[in-house]
């Protein structure tokens, strides 16, 4: 009898483990990060646009250094400053066609979705996003998870068959970063224009 109720308990907890979706463990990965940084390669139609560095805070406070712009965003409002032509443009987040958002991706959309999870090796997993309508601005999202759970690609295709994606690299967790980070002052007296 004690044989069978150990084996009863480990399949109750094998199921319980095994019932948790990829999807759930990197939301709970992601909820568990103060802030990160890395690298990152943005491509469009697999051809390389951007490179540079990213870094995250809680709660969706994020800071992208390419070579030639600054942005910085709070969760509510973006600051581009331009290196070159010295001037800085803000805009409401919700207005900027070209924001990009880990935390939608990861829990606006999947309740939206039909999500299918697969195994690429014993290193990465790859959870895709098909919208269930067209209320959604993309026809597949695909994200490329490591095994600690944390994304490492995410790779968007469009209605027209246009793609782009982010690839993330030498991902660095709870480095402490200053929130001066994520904060745009104006010590290079740039040109505002504010469309807020």
């Amino acid at each position: 009898m004690k044989l069978i109720i150990t084996s009863l308990i480990a399949l109750i907890s094998f199921t319980a483990f095994s019932s948790t979706s990829v999807i759930e463990k990197v939301q709970t990965k992601f909820n568990s990060l103060n802030d990160f940084q890395s690298e990152f390669v943005q491509t469009s139609n697999n051809k390389i646009g951007l490179k540079g560095k990213f870094y995250f805070r809680k709660k969706n406070n994020y800071r992208i250094e390419l070579k030639n712009n600054i942005i910085i965003s709070d969760g509510t409002t973006i600051w581009n400053y331009d290196k070159k032509r010295n001037r800085v443009i803000i805009s409401n987040i919700e207005d900027d066609p070209l924001a990009f958002s880990l935390r939608e991706y990861l829990f606006n959309y999947p309740p939206k979705c039909d999500i299918t999870e697969s195994t690429v090796n014993t290193n990465n997993k790859i959870i895709t996003l098909k919208p269930k309508t067209k209320d959604l601005n993309f026809k597949e999202a695909k994200i490329w998870v490591t095994k600690d759970y944390l994304v490492e690609k995410i790779k968007v295709e469009d209605f027209n068959g246009s793609s782009f994606s982010f690839k993330f690299n030498n991902i660095q967790v709870n480095k402490k970063l200053s929130s001066k980070l994520f904060q745009f002052s104006n010590n290079m007296d740039a040109k505002i224009i504010d469309l807020r």
